[in-house]
């Protein structure tokens, strides 16, 4: 499919209310504010297409920037590129559910996710803690240097009571995610979180996003260690 063709049908699909939570969560002109259920159909249609992605992206329109994580081919992307996608990913659609799952399942992942979580912008930090929670949901334990996750659990634990409400989430959802699927941190990262206490979430308090660290790690222990079976790049 082209562009335009593309960009015409998620303006068909721009539903009013989606685009007004949207933009409550950061979103900003232009986007059509498209559900991401709508977005099925297309996908089934491009399939994987880099080269539309990358323009997808570029058009700087928030739902066919989304759209283009879904169809990139991760295993063309570049550094260069990921730094690109990464810096004009601005809200967290962008940030934490499109450019990491990309970064995550290219060769660059890790490297990506070293570099991100050291930035001083907010949203490429968020990127960087998504890409590394990412990789380990479907990567074997044996791919990741222990000691090296230990350190930036540490520090994360340290550091995240000082830090903007959407980074202190994704440094949140970095730790449950790394005791639940990197099963011989189990421990380690449930001893680091213990003083932590409530994060303020980055959306309304509800019933799903008021629990510490410490309580996510107990509600769901008998998840640890089971990985996603199946991340096709």
């Amino acid at each position: 499919m082209e562009l335009n063709e593309v960009m015409e049908y998620l303006k068909s699909k721009g539903n009013a209310a989606t685009k007004k939570i949207y933009i409550s969560h950061g979103a900003k002109e232009p986007l059509f504010g498209v559900k991401t259920g709508d977005l099925k159909e297309i996908i089934r249609k491009t399939k994987k297409d880099h080269e539309l992605a990358l323009k997808l992206y570029d058009s700087g329109n928030s739902d066919a920037m989304y759209l283009a994580g879904q169809i990139a081919d991760a295993s063309k992307m570049d550094m260069e590129t990921l730094d690109l996608w990464v810096s004009m990913a601005y809200w967290s659609m962008l940030s934490e559910r499109c450019v990491p799952v990309v970064a995550a399942k290219s060769d660059l992942g890790l490297d990506a996710a070293r570099k991100w979580i050291r930035s001083d912008d907010e949203m490429t930090a968020c990127a960087g803690y998504g890409t590394l929670s990412t990789m380990f949901s479907f990567m074997e334990d044996e791919a990741f240097d222990l000691d090296e996750i230990r350190k930036i659990v540490d520090d994360a634990a340290e550091r995240i009571q000082d830090e903007g409400v959407h980074l202190q989430n994704a440094m949140k959802n970095f730790l449950v995610l790394t005791g639940l699927y990197v099963a011989p941190l189990y421990d380690y990262v449930m001893e680091a979180s213990e003083n932590i206490g409530k994060i303020k979430p980055a959306i309304a308090e509800n019933n799903c996003n008021i629990q510490t660290v410490t309580d996510y790690l107990v509600r769901y222990k008998d998840r640890v260690g089971k990985k996603i079976k199946k991340m096709e790049r």
